[in-house]
């Protein structure tokens, strides 16, 4: 059996379609898709048939794609205001939600061909007299918004600013789609840390939030509530060793194992001579840590822009299970337990966009992980290969389809 795997570059207009061979350790190019510039941020529906993605380029915009057998194919292009950084498609997936720096947007997704239709609101991370002379690049992506992720059981959403060091929460309208602010969360370690939280994740029992922050390199759990406060810090890991904290990486992204047992995350080199990190923490399960630390993988290289990661269990029983639970339905489904599997084991997908990608490869790595005591994470294939590094400067997403 062999997995497709979708990649966008940092520094090409193009996305790239790839195949990975677990029995025989490959992963090949199977269509190099012309795109619309540096395309950073990837995103699937929940049935993983259209995929939605974001680009660097000038003016600001977003596109949509279909995912045909072996093949993409682009649907359409819609304007916005500034240059986005993250997309999410929450149930019961009618409309599609972006952020990034000073702006975000609702569209509506189009019922026949599942592209954008038209914009419906419009949020704004500065005050509105700001906004006209506000950057718009992507270099607002420092210190505004940049991600968006929602609770389904309680009609919330969260965004997470860099630059005002909080998380914003709004009232989410499943019917209209539209989203009412309610409440902003200050990071946990006050004004003077800067932590600026970048990513987050919302666990499927929609009780727990994760954040990663760009600055202070850690990750936080908060507890949700249906009521004020919403969001309730309880307890944090650095995501570096212990030894390196306080020390200038670059807080990445964060994601949930498919058996809800494991939390990855990642962090960037503040300079090519500095690698990385990958790091594993155990989640019982309530989804809360088991331990003070975790198990840590330093990568090859500093990762660049990149080390955005993306999980599969190597379990197609476990993989079924998390197709279902990031998009729950109802509240009948809600109410239900959902406990971790013992099955850990996962393939996990991490980009590079190191200038060393340039001579190397290696812009989209695939690593193992066969679960707690199996010896660490292992490179099984890097793509492309120091011969065909001029298939793909770097990489900046990739996502398993």
């Amino acid at each position: 059996m062999t997995y497709l795997v979708l990649s966008g570059s940092f520094r090409s207009f193009s996305l790239f379609l790839l195949a990975f061979d677990p029995l025989n350790c490959t992963l090949s190019l199977v269509q190099h898709v012309p795109g619309f510039g540096p395309h950073q941020y990837l995103a699937t529906n929940a049935a993983k048939d259209r995929v939605y993605t974001t680009t660097w380029t000038q003016p600001p915009s977003l596109q949509s794609w279909r995912v045909d057998t072996g093949s993409i194919e682009h649907i359409n292009t819609t304007p916005i205001r500034a240059t986005s950084s993250y997309i999410s498609i929450p149930a019961p997936h009618t409309h599609v939600y972006s952020t990034g720096g000073p702006t975000g947007e609702v569209h509506v997704v189009d019922e026949q061909t599942g592209g954008f239709r038209e914009k419906i609101q419009e949020i704004l991370f500065v005050p509105a007299d700001e906004l006209p002379t506000a950057d718009k690049t992507r270099k607002a992506l420092r210190y505004g918004s940049h991600a968006i992720e929602f609770s389904p059981s309680l009609n919330l959403a969260f965004v997470p600013v860099l630059g005002t060091n909080s998380i914003e929460t709004y009232f989410h309208d499943r019917s209209t789609g539209l989203l009412t602010h309610l409440e902003s969360t200050p990071s946990p370690r006050g004004p003077s840390a800067h932590d600026g939280p970048r990513h987050i994740r919302v666990h499927p029992n929609d009780r727990l939030l994760y954040c990663v922050t760009e600055h202070s390199n850690y990750v936080d759990i908060y507890s949700l509530s249906s009521s004020s406060p919403y969001l309730t810090f309880h307890s944090s890991r650095s995501i570096v060793p212990p030894h390196l904290s306080g020390t200038s990486f670059r807080g990445d992204t964060l994601i949930l194992s498919p058996s809800l047992g494991a939390l990855f995350t990642t962090t960037r080199g503040p300079t090519p001579a500095t690698r990385g990190w990958l790091s594993v923490f155990a989640l019982d399960n309530d989804g809360f840590f088991t331990s003070e630390d975790g198990e840590r993988y330093q990568t090859p290289t500093s990762g660049g822009k990149a080390h955005a990661i993306d999980l599969l269990a190597k379990s197609p029983s476990t993989n079924n299970s998390l197709a279902v639970l990031p998009y729950p339905l109802d509240m009948a489904f809600q109410q239900q337990p959902l406990l971790p599997s013992t099955e850990e084991a996962v393939w996990i997908l991490l980009t590079d966009d190191d200038d060393s990608t340039l001579i190397n490869g290696g812009g989209v790595r695939v690593l193992e992980w066969n679960g707690w005591g199996s010896g660490g994470f292992k490179e099984v294939v890097k793509w492309p290969l120091p011969s065909e590094a001029e298939t793909m400067s770097g990489g900046s997403h990739a996502i398993w389809l």
